[in-house]
C-alpha cells in the first residue's frame, strides 16, 4: 500500500510540474490521497504514542511546505498548506473523537455484576444481589444510553469543527480528507465504498474536478480487497525512513525541476 500511495503520488505531481495538460497523470493520482488517509487510520491504529506521532507528522508537514509551495503552486495561487497538515488536523480529531467515545468507566452495577458472571465462571456461587442494587442497575440503563447519545454528538461536534477549520485554513484537500479518514476509520467494505462515493459527488459540487471519481479504486482497494494490498506490502516492503522523507524529498526535487525549467 505504501509503495503504491508514493508511486501515484509522484506520477500526479510530475503531472502538474512537466505535463499538467495530459489528463492521464492526475488519474492515476486520484489514487494518493485516499491511501495516504487509509495509511493514517492504520497508523492510528497501530500507534503506541500519540505525540510522537504528531510530532512527526507536524515535522513532515513544517519541511514540506516551501517545496510543496513552489513545486506545485503557480505564482498566482493563492497561499495553501500541504496535505500533511490536513492529516495532521485529521489525526487530532481521530484522536479527539477517540477519547470521546471511550468508557468513562463502568459503573457500580457494571462491575458487580462481572464480578458475579466470574464467580460463576470459577465455579463459586454468586453473592445475592440486594434489591437496591438491582433498582439502581435498572435505573442505570436510560442514564447509560444516554450517556452514549452525549458521547456520540459530541464526536460529530468535534468532526463538524474539524471540517469547519479545514474550511477556514486553507488545506490540501481540507475537510474531504478528514472525512474520508472518519469514513475509513468507522466503516468498512461497501458501506465505505458507498460513503466515499457520496462523499465525491458532494466534492464535484463544490468544485473537485469529475477525475475525482477514480478515487473510489483506492477504497475499493482497501476496503473490498485488502488482500491485494497485504501481499504488495509482504513482496515489496517500503522503509519507514523512505516512508517518512518521501513526501518533501519528491517535492524538494520537483522545486528544483520547475525552478531550472524556468530559468
Amino acid at each position: 500500500m505504501q509503495l503504491l500511495a508514493m508511486l501515484t503520488m509522484l506520477i500526479d505531481h510530475i503531472g502538474i510540474v512537466l505535463d499538467p495538460d495530459n489528463p492521464h497523470f492526475r488519474l492515476v493520482g486520484r489514487l494518493a490521497m485516499p491511501l495516504y488517509a487509509y495509511a493514517l487510520v492504520v497508523g492510528f491504529g497501530r500507534m503506541r504514542d500519540f505525540r510522537r506521532y504528531a510530532l512527526r507528522l507536524a515535522a513532515i508537514a513544517a519541511i514540506s511546505q516551501w517545496p510543496y509551495q513552489y513545486a506545485l503552486l503557480g505564482p498566482d495561487e493563492p497561499f495553501e498548506l500541504n496535505v500533511v497538515f490536513t492529516l495532521l488536523a485529521s489525526l487530532i480529531v481521530l484522536r479527539l473523537i477517540d477519547v470521546v467515545l471511550a468508557s468513562a468507566g463502568r459503573s457500580p452495577a457494571a462491575a458487580g455484576k462481572a464480578a458475579a458472571e466470574a464467580s460463576v465462571s470459577a465455579g463459586r456461587p454468586s453473592p445475592a444481589v440486594p434489591p437496591s442494587a438491582a433498582l439502581s442497575s435498572a435505573e442505570s440503563v436510560p442514564a447509560a444510553g444516554a450517556d452514549a447519545v452525549r458521547r456520540l454528538i459530541a464526536a460529530l461536534g468535534i468532526a463538524a469543527a474539524g471540517c469547519l477549520l479545514l474550511e477556514l485554513v486553507p488545506c490540501d484537500y481540507g475537510s474531504h480528507l478528514l472525512l474520508l479518514v472518519l469514513i475509513y476509520r468507522f466503516s468498512s467494505g461497501q458501506t465505505a465504498l458507498a460513503l466515499h462515493f457520496f462523499l465525491n459527488l458532494i466534492g464535484i459540487a463544490y468544485g473537485f474536478p469529475p477525475e475525482q471519481m477514480f478515487s473510489l479504486l483506492a477504497t475499493l482497494l482497501v476496503r473490498c480487497a485488502p488482500g491485494v494490498l497485504d501481499a504488495l506490502n509482504r513482496r515489496l516492503p517500503v522503509p519507514r525512513l523512505l516512508w517518512r522523507s518521501f513526501y518533501p524529498a519528491h517535492l524538494a526535487a520537483l522545486a528544483a525541476v520547475r525552478f531550472f525549467a524556468s530559468a
